[in-house]
């Protein structure tokens, strides 16, 4: 029921804005029986009461006013779910408008969920780097050691360990065939020796046999290291000192990639707890202003008044059309903009455009009387405050004596009222009328004679001016 009545008052406020306008931009029709008044063709100087009157029409503009709008700093999802119809009055502290905060909610939930667990990660990053500040160092500096030992291993293999296993299984062999040759020639002689006797005794077929074995251990010795040490020769050293350069070689390796990255690895460590730092923080912030925003969306009166969609200018509410469509369930704000203005009661001036023509009589301080539309039988004692003289948008604004009694006679914010100033006022002063007046100067009758006369001019109401000097009572004013 209440989204009904505000937009139904949003559309009427609309509606009578835009007539108004039509009104005041339609030029009046002159009255039938209304006759251009002739020119006079002379006039006798006088002294007589002189005032000057300038009527206008003006609104009713808020004095002290509360443009309420939203600049969130994080969220920018601003769904209306109600708000007070345009026109209610309302207490310091009422509920003006309640916004959707459901997601805005859980969005700060989930981040404070997850504050513990982003602290922790952070911690453990800090510590990571630490430890890797004093072990990065002493890894360096092992790695170039073991880099050293690495090559003073295989200068000395190929120095000396290789030429010394390939001597040493070349002697292998050689020892092999001797322990043959000398176990061959002691068998042959024993052999020999026995053979001589035509009776061999049992110690000496003993002596022979064991001769014998050891002859044949040391044939299958010979063999075995000659199929032995061509296999060491041909395949287990050669392959060993592949083996011994290509560690020296992956030593070197390691050691570049080592002496490169580690340092890399480090810096890449620091970069990355410095971006967790600043995420940290950005978060931070962010759960910062996302309760911030919260907070904001409660949208309560600044003080007592009248709630008004939109904003005024010069006593018109001129977005109140466009925000009466934004301030219904489903409706959404924009940033900075301002949706309500709490107007106070009783605080209001009046502005009035001016005609080109009645400008120059006007200043600040000038005396005048409002007349409301609303109330015909009141008369509101207002003060020119302030005259604006831009082109195209001449105005002038004024300010009530009785702001506090204003409210009990129920005036508001755009509502009209008739102006009438009293620019300028004479108790005696020679006039003359303005079809008369030449540039500075008039045509007076000296006699039967015309004579021209400088005269220093006044104020004018558009119709006659005041003459200050150059005129005296009685002077006959005449047309050239």
């Amino acid at each position: 029921m209440k989204h009904r009545h505000a937009l139904f008052v949003t559309a009427l406020l609309a509606l009578s804005t835009i007539l108004n306008h039509a009104q005041e931009a339609k030029p009046k029709p002159p009255a039938k029986d209304e006759k251009k008044e002739p020119s006079p063709r002379n006039h006798v100087a006088k002294s007589a009461p002189f005032k000057i009157e300038v009527e206008l029409d003006a609104l009713f503009t808020s004095g002290r006013e509360y443009k309420l709008s939203l600049t969130p700093k994080a969220w920018g999802d601003m769904t209306v779910l109600s708000a007070l119809p345009h026109g209610t009055r309302v207490k310091k502290d009422d509920k003006l408008i309640t916004i959707d905060t459901g997601k805005l909610e859980k969005a700060i939930k989930v981040m404070e969920l997850g504050e513990p667990a982003a602290k922790l990660a952070l911690r453990i990053a800090e510590a990571e780097v630490a430890t890797l500040e004093k072990t990065t160092p002493r890894q360096l500096a092992a790695t170039r050691r073991n880099k050293g030992i690495a090559e003073e291993n295989w200068d000395y293999y190929e120095r000396i360990g290789h030429p010394e296993a390939v001597r040493s299984v070349e002697k292998s062999i050689q020892y092999a065939q001797q322990s043959y040759e000398y176990s061959k020639e002691e068998y042959d002689q024993l052999k020999k020796m026995y053979e001589a006797d035509d009776l061999t005794e049992e110690t000496e077929e003993i002596v022979l046999k064991r001769a014998k074995n050891s002859f044949e251990r040391a044939t299958e010795n010979l063999r075995l290291a000659k199929m032995r040490i061509d296999r060491d020769l041909k395949v287990l050293l050669p392959r060993q000192r592949v083996a011994n350069k290509a560690n020296a070689e992956t030593t070197d390796i390691n050691f570049s990639y080592t002496i490169q990255n580690l340092p890399r690895g480090l810096d890449q460590k620091r970069y990355a707890l410095e971006k967790a730092r600043r995420d940290r923080t950005t978060a931070v912030k962010n759960l910062k202003n996302l309760k911030a925003d919260l907070a904001s969306f409660d949208i309560r009166a600044p003080a007592d008044g009248i709630v008004y969609y939109g904003l005024s200018r010069n006593g018109h509410w001129i977005t109140a059309a466009t925000i009466g469509k934004k301030l219904i369930p489903g409706g959404k704000l924009s940033p900075r903009e301002v949706f309500i203005t709490v107007v106070e009661p009783g605080s209001l001036g009046l502005i009035a455009a001016v005609p080109e023509d009645k400008l120059a009589n006007l200043k600040p301080g000038l005396s005048a009387t409002a007349v409301p539309l609303s109330n015909p039988l009141l008369n509101i004692k207002v003060t020119t405050t302030s005259v604006n003289y831009i082109p195209g948008t001449f105005s002038v604004k004024f300010s009530t004596d009785a702001e506090k009694n204003l409210n009990s006679r129920r005036l508001f914010p755009g509502m009209k009222a008739k102006v009438k100033i009293t620019a300028a006022e004479f108790e005696n002063v020679i006039t003359v009328p303005n079809n008369l007046i030449d540039g500075n100067s008039v045509w007076v009758m000296a006699g039967k004679k015309k004579q021209r006369k400088t005269v220093k001019k006044g104020l004018t109401n558009g119709k006659v001016t005041v003459i200050l000097k150059g005129l005296k009572q009685g002077d006959k004013v005449i047309s050239k």
